[in-house]
């Protein structure tokens, strides 16, 4: 997914306040620290331990903070792939039925991992 990255707030853990096509959203950082703000390429990583996930509660895709939560709504296939639009978050739900999807996960358990096109 493309993102801006607004800024870096220092950690441990290193929190970025970024902007996606789909809303606003903070989460880990797993980049340089010393990464300055611009546009970037990311993958998600959720930690499905600590998110809840429920039936979407409205229409998506939607990216968006809730107080320290991030939530996440988008199209779940049932096979491990949530779509966010045109972003794929890859998750481990086995028995989930395919449908829209909403997870909610405290923003430290949300990562962003920066890569090069």
């Amino acid at each position: 997914m493309r993102i801006d990255l607004a800024r870096l707030h220092p950690g441990p853990p290193v929190l970025a306040e970024v902007a996606t096509p789909y809303g606003p959203a903070v989460a880990r950082w797993r980049g340089d620290p010393a990464d300055p703000p611009g546009p970037y390429a990311v993958e998600w990583t959720i930690d499905e331990d600590h998110a809840v996930v429920r039936p979407a509660a409205g229409p998506g895709p939607q990216i968006r903070t809730d107080g320290e939560l991030l939530v996440l709504r988008g199209e779940f296939d049932g096979d491990g792939v949530l779509r966010i639009g045109t972003a794929v978050v890859l998750l481990d739900l086995p028995g989930r039925p395919p449908g829209p999807l909403e997870i909610a996960v405290p923003r430290e358990h949300a990562e962003l991992y920066p890569y090069t096109l």
